[in-house]
């Protein structure tokens, strides 16, 4: 079947619920991403939330890198922190 439209593919086919489900927004270093889980621990960058123009230039913070998550337990607060791979 083919559509003649003028409304975004989004919109006559949007995205299954379960796949919002997989992203969760995280600070890495600072920068504040939105990731999406591929496997256990192992995360994509989906998106940079950051309006500092140095962030979109650096290559650790490309959409697409993939980052290993551990979580990290100082005496005073417990985090996330994510190491590139």
């Amino acid at each position: 079947m083919i559509y003649y439209t003028m409304m975004p593919e989004e919109l006559m086919f949007p995205t299954m619920e379960d796949e919002y489900k997989k992203q969760s927004v995280i600070h890495m270093n600072g920068v504040q991403l939105l990731v999406q889980e591929t496997a256990t621990a192992q995360y994509e960058i989906v998106r940079i939330l950051s309006s500092d123009p140095r962030h979109f230039l650096d290559n650790q913070y490309c959409p697409g890198q993939k980052i290993t998550m551990t979580i990290s337990t100082p005496e005073e607060k417990y985090g996330i922190i994510g190491e590139q791979r």
